[in-house]
């Protein structure tokens, strides 16, 4: 890794080797990486490996970068990032920018289809590429923008040896205070704006830390968790409308909450006043996911939907697609359907799939009319 340093705009590259890149379904980190001692904002890189279609040894590859530092400033950063075989040849190229907080989740850039070997892959016909029945040699060659029909796929590139390499070349912007005005970058305004957003979210955390001038108490299992209405009702419409209501609770200062359990009102409340989502054990977080929705915290619910994405496996995706339909949550269904569908062998052999399969039919015979008519072995 090379980093260098020009006045106040720090950036630096980063090489990653990655081995195996289609064998299996993981998540793998970068080493640690770091622009500048003074303000020390580390990054990962973060690969999501996810079988796709694994009869054809194809695999859905997402890269993000990740903050990882206990920092309490957020940086502004915009990254070049390509993705290349060890021939060098290169797949993908983008450039992004984006605002980093320190523990939040990775910035995916990349989501891309890859396979090991051409003769793996048998398509019926290809829109555009060369044809899967030509030579594996040449097939590596000129294969960079093959879109294949096989139902609704996208690009997919093949990767001689199996080894995929990320490279980054990435800037941060305004992680430390410069003295000398001629050394201050030309940072966007946005910039400007973001620190004045940052420093109102901390004004509010210190409060809400501090209890300072509470004036509501929500109450839940015995504990309490001391609050200000004008926060609750800005954030949340169904708090909104409890107070305008003037219910008895509210005027007496305490609400008594009997559908969310301690540790999720907390991670609840805490979004509302940092727009944070903390870290939650699987369980909790499918419940902050519908009191999210109960509490019409849109953007929470979003939040918790990306999260739960990463997490499915063939042991939570069922109970996951389940949420999502309860919740009309498209998106997140869609995911779902489409992990059971590429793992479909593992997952049917689950108790959740039986319960699915019992106690939500519809859902579950969405999947099973996807899984027929993309393999129609399965019909059988």
């Amino acid at each position: 890794m090379v980093i260098c340093v020009r006045k106040s705009v720090h950036e630096g590259d980063l090489k990653w080797i990655i081995d195996n890149a289609c064998k299996l379904a993981r998540r793998l980190r970068s080493s640690n990486f770091s622009l500048q001692t003074q303000c020390q904002p580390e990054f990962q890189i973060v690969a999501k490996f996810n079988e796709r279609y694994p009869e054809a040894h194809v695999t859905n590859v997402n890269i993000g970068i990740q903050r990882i530092d206990s920092g309490d400033k957020s940086v502004y950063v915009t990254a070049i990032a390509q993705l290349l075989n060890t021939d060098d040849d290169e797949y993908c190229r983008e450039e992004v920018s984006f605002t980093c907080p320190s523990g939040g989740a990775p910035f995916y850039i990349f989501s891309e289809l890859f396979s090991d070997s051409a003769s793996k892959l048998s398509f019926p016909r290809c829109k555009k590429g060369i044809s899967s029945d030509d030579i594996d040699d040449l097939f590596h060659l000129q294969v960079k923008n093959l879109v294949a029909s096989h139902g609704n796929v996208n690009r997919i590139f093949i990767l001689p040896k199996d080894i995929l390499i990320v490279k980054v070349h990435i800037k941060t912007f305004g992680c430390c205070t410069s003295t000398n005005k001629e050394e201050v970058p030309d940072v966007p305004e946005r910039l400007t704006l973001k620190s004045h957003v940052d420093q109102l979210l901390n004004d509010f955390k210190r409060a809400y830390q501090h209890q300072e001038l509470t004036d509501i108490d929500l109450v839940v299992d015995d504990k309490t968790i001391r609050a200000h209405k004008f926060v609750l009702q800005a954030r949340s419409p169904v708090f909104r409308n409890m107070f305008e209501h003037n219910l008895s609770e509210t005027t007496a200062g305490t609400i008594q909450i009997d559908d969310i359990e301690y540790t999720v009102l907390q991670a609840l409340i805490w979004y509302l006043y940092t727009a944070v989502v903390q870290k939650l054990p699987y369980d909790d977080l499918c419940d902050l996911y519908e009191a999210a929705d109960k509490y019409q915290v849109s953007s929470l619910q979003k939040e918790c939907a990306e999260i739960l994405k990463s997490m499915l496996s063939v042991d939570t995706a069922c109970r996951i697609l389940v949420l999502a339909d309860l919740h009309n949550d498209s998106y997140l269904r869609q995911e779902a359907v489409d992990y059971i569908w590429s793992n479909f062998a593992k997952v049917k052999a689950t108790e959740e799939w039986e319960l699915t399969m019992h106690s939500h039919q519809k859902v579950a015979s969405d999947v099973l009319e996807k899984v027929c008519n993309f393999r129609p072995e399965v019909k059988s």
